[in-house]
């Protein structure tokens, strides 16, 4: 029995609306004037918080966020305390172009983010004092009456007073794809989820047919939307993958800066160098060790993928997520708009003579028949239609190119749809069928019915749930047109057939009536029909989902479907998408409830569909996966998705049809709504992520190969090959556009047949290790020699084998840019030409330095001079060394992995 109690306590759900209207103070006839005034003054207007905006100025201090920005920082302050003007203003102008980037970058994705949100003020008519008015839906209040009809949005939580063929849209709170009946009565289950409160509407969904009277429960923040955009204050956003790397890679980097300036004070000390002088080489090795031009790369290269991301529809709102979704291990994404089309489809249809799909998805009246089983009758096919298409109040018409308006229960439009297939049109079909009575479908009787006449006769066409209309026949229509007995147990092995994989079944039927009826006096229930068939249909799956689940499974990684629709209706999609297999199976929010946390750990680990979950199952759902070590992307457009948007390592909100809550907790939003852009998205962010280890392994093996320079000619007792200044302009025309370049960098082969990598993995692994030793022994061992040669044997003075040095360094680092393309392809087989602008990159900068060497103005500010050509060319013999180095390095690595795939015979 329903609550009797009208305390404070009980939900409404369980209230009957005279309880309801008693302990909120109120009465069908509305409140008074005075009251709403008093209730808006104390409870505040009937909208959400406007979402936090980052200010510009926050967006650019934002920028100079992080362990390596301080770094560099740190060693500009160094610079101004030794008066070392030029090095502070050169790190200071590095620190300046790179928060440029970012602040200009992040502005543009805001206002991006800002245009997509859509703030929606309806008028609302309301009861009050006796009176029907239509207000401002931020006017409302708790307590007031309020009038909805079909097309209207819900602006705020309500208990229903009354209804008739009420139908709602609740999958942006529920993620229920099929539309909701209400009912008034009281409900026993106190713990009841909102798909579940019959009696409830809820704020933000919409009303696709009928009309309600609603007493308002809760305005504003107090909604269930309201709840779950304020549970986002409470939900902490995890860090994207790019940014938790970085920040050790930048502690690495910071830490091993600090023991090579010691080392090197220590030793300068200990070969009785002056403390003044160890000190000024100490500075230099800081600057050489640190890559001044990371943060700048870093970021150029986020740019550059967000640019790209954009173009493919998945608009990233920071940098630092740009490469996130390329990091993810685990996509865990609703069913209703994001692998669906939200929009209902009729795929089979059942008659006396067979089984037949519909082909095609959505509202686009394009699509086949094919048949299943039996024969194909056209004429049984065509009668099922008419009478679908006839016992229906939508509409469906074409607004421009492919796009269709539509208006009326989804039901209904799917029907239309259907029979647009197969060349009829309900505005075609009344001017011969002329309408004479319609009878509107109610929850309570299951069915709806139009009475039409043709010429003399008069016919009753019925649609509805199956056994309400079986149980009106009293024969069926055959194959070919002709009355045949009716097989009542075949029918229902068809229904159940049909129902098992998550349709929504309808039965039609059609008979003959008395010719005198007219709108007044039309019988509610017909009897003694024909029974022409069932018709299955479901919330289509996008034609595109299949080949980008396809697609994340080649990329090892794993889809979990999580959904507040029903489980049979998930697990079909799931299926039919490849999601999961056939026999695999679906856990349920009840389930889940009953498990312990080691109990749902398990069931995070190896069951790949959630159904009726509630936001919090979502929200414990990302949080497990994450305390597993996966990477989490999370994908919805409901405000039920919010709080696992924030949460997840990188949230994925619908553009079109996702909420603004939803829009707000996401760092990532597909504008089309396409689950497929999310695959163009992983492939970008791969992209973005190599070429990010492509720019670091760059700066940091030439890094370390300057350092291991500096260190190699102090312990040989040699002066300083180059002055830091000098180091500081190598990395500038080695590094400046050349990272641009790598940035541009097209994906590897095979990018998307590879698993991500490991959420722990470093940016400095295993693999980069080893290359930096390779490449920073030849760089340390070809200028430190180079340099003892050209003082020793040679005879030339500091300044003439100091400039030769600076060439050499030149030169093996536009050569090395070209061993950075890839960790693993020879630079035999990859083509300068697939990268024209790195190409072009490397030789402007040898121009530039070229030009730098021969203009007094630079040769004075740099120490530089002129070189023979037969000079140069033995600077560039020897700067090609590293590149016969990195090359052997990846024909080994090559060797190994071909060697490891060759399984082992017994």
């Amino acid at each position: 029995m329903p609550l009797t109690s009208a305390g404070m306590d009980a939900p409404f759900h369980t209230l009957s609306v005279e309880q309801s209207l008693k302990r909120l103070g109120s009465s069908l006839d509305g409140l008074t004037r005075e009251e709403a005034a008093a209730r808006l003054a104390r409870d505040g207007r009937n909208e959400l918080p406007p979402p936090k905006r980052s200010s510009w100025i926050l967006i650019l201090l934002r920028q100079f966020a992080g362990p390596l920005i301080a770094v560099l920082i740190a060693a500009a302050v160094v610079s101004v305390l030794l008066g070392d003007i030029n090095d502070a203003l050169f790190i200071g102008g590095v620190l300046v172009f790179n928060a440029l980037i970012g602040f200009f970058q992040e502005v543009k994705a805001e206002r991006e983010i800002i245009r997509l949100f859509t703030l929606m003020r309806t008028m609302t008519r309301v009861e009050r004092e006796d009176e029907l008015q239509e207000i401002d839906s931020v006017d409302l209040v708790v307590g007031d009456i309020v009038w909805l009809e079909s097309g209207a949005r819900v602006p705020a939580d309500m208990r229903l007073v009354s209804e008739r063929d009420l139908k709602i849209d609740e999958s942006a709170l529920t993620g229920e794809s099929m539309a909701a009946s209400k009912d008034p009565a009281p409900l026993d289950d106190l713990e009841a989820v909102a798909a579940d409160r019959v009696n409830m509407l809820f704020a933000g969904t919409g009303i696709t047919r009928g009309r309600a009277v609603g007493l308002v429960t809760a305005t504003g923040v107090n909604t269930e939307l309201g709840e779950v955009a304020a549970g986002l204050e409470q939900t902490r956003r995890a860090k994207p993958p790019l940014v938790m790397r970085m920040e050790k890679l930048s502690r690495h980097i910071a830490l091993g800066t600090v023991i090579a300036c010691v080392a090197v004070f220590g030793v300068g000390l200990l070969r009785g160098f002056p403390i003044g002088e160890t000190f000024l080489i100490s500075v230099a090795l800081a600057v050489a060790a640190i890559p001044e031009g990371l943060p700048v790369a870093i970021t150029l290269s986020l740019a550059v993928g967000l640019k790209r991301m954009a173009a493919r529809r998945v608009l990233v709102r920071r940098l630092d997520a740009v490469e996130g979704l390329g990091s993810c291990t685990v996509i865990c994404t609703d069913k209703t708009g994001t692998l669906t089309l939200n929009q209902l489809t009729v795929n089979r249809i059942a008659t006396a003579g067979g089984l037949h799909e519909i082909t095609g998805a959505g509202y686009s009246p394009e699509g086949e028949v094919i048949c299943l089983e039996g024969e194909q009758s056209d004429t049984a096919l065509k009668a099922l239609l008419l009478s679908a298409c006839l016992a229906n109040e939508a509409t469906l018409a074409r607004a421009k190119g492919d796009e269709f308006h539509v208006s009326g229960d989804p039901t209904d439009v799917a029907l239309l749809v259907a029979g647009r297939k197969l060349g009829l049109k309900r505005e075609q079909l009344l001017e011969e069928h002329i309408e004479v009575a319609p009878v509107p479908f109610e929850s309570d009787r299951q069915f709806a019915a139009s009475y039409n006449r043709v010429g003399e006769d008069l016919a009753v066409h019925v649609k509805g749930a199956p056994e309400q209309v079986l149980s009106m026949c009293v024969n069926a229509l055959g194959p070919d047109g002709s009355t045949v007995p009716l097989d009542e147990q075949a029918v229902r092995l068809r229904l159940s057939e049909l129902s098992s994989t998550g349709l929504r079944v309808l039965g039609v039927a059609r008979g003959p009536a008395p010719s005198g009826i007219s709108r007044e006096d039309a019988p509610i229930r017909p009897e003694g029909l024909t029974f022409l068939g069932l018709v299955a249909m479901r919330d289509a799956p996008r034609a595109e989902a299949m080949e980008a689940i396809r697609a994340c499974h080649d990329a090892s990684v794993r889809v979990i479907v999580a959904t507040g629709d029903h489980a049979e209706t998930a697990l079909a999609v799931a299926i039919e998408l490849g999601v999961v297999a056939r026999g695999a199976r679906a856990i349920t929010g009840r389930e889940i409830e009953t498990l312990d946390e080691d109990g749902f750990a398990t069931a995070a680990r190896e069951i790949n569909v959630f159904a009726r979950v509630t936001p919090l199952h979502k929200l414990r759902l990302v949080q497990a996966l994450q305390q597993r070590g996966e990477l989490v992307a999370m994908t919805g457009d409901g405000a039920n998705d919010a709080g696992a948007l924030k949460a997840a390592h990188v949230g994925v909100a619908m553009g079109k049809r996702g909420t603004d809550v939803a829009k707000e907790a996401a760092r990532v939003v597909i504008t089309d709504d396409n689950f497929a852009s999310i695959v163009g998205g992983i492939e970008e962010g791969r992209i973005v992520h190599d070429n990010v280890r492509n720019v670091v392994a760059l700066l940091v093996t030439t890094g370390v190969g300057e350092v291991l320079a500096i260190l190699l000619t102090i312990l040989a007792g040699l002066p300083m090959p180059m002055t830091a200044v000098q180091l500081l302009w190598a990395n500038l025309v080695t590094e400046g556009l050349q990272v641009i370049g790598l940035a541009l960098e097209p994906g590897a082969k095979g990018i998307l047949h590879r698993p991500p990598r490991p959420p722990n993995e470093r940016i400095l692994n295993r693999l980069m290790i080893q290359r930096t030793v390779i490449v920073a022994g030849v760089i340390g061992v070809a200028i430190a020699g180079s340099y003892g040669y050209m003082l020793n044997v040679a005879h030339m003075t500091p300044f003439e084998a100091g400039n030769l040095a600076v060439l050499l360094l030149v030169l093996i680092e536009n050569v090395h840019i070209g061993n950075c393309r890839s960790e693993y392809e020879s630079g035999f087989t990859n083509s300068p030409l697939r990268n024209p602008w790195l190409l072009g990159a490397a030789l402007l900068a040898q121009a530039v330095h070229l030009l730098a060497m021969n203009w007094e103005p630079t040769q004075k500010m740099l120490g530089l001079q002129p070189v023979s050509v037969t000079m140069w060319l033995a600077m560039f013999g020897l700067s090609l060394g590293v590149f016969a180095a990195v090359e052997l390095h990846k024909l080994w690595l090559r060797l190994r992995e071909k060697k490891a795939a060759v399984p082992v015979e017994a």
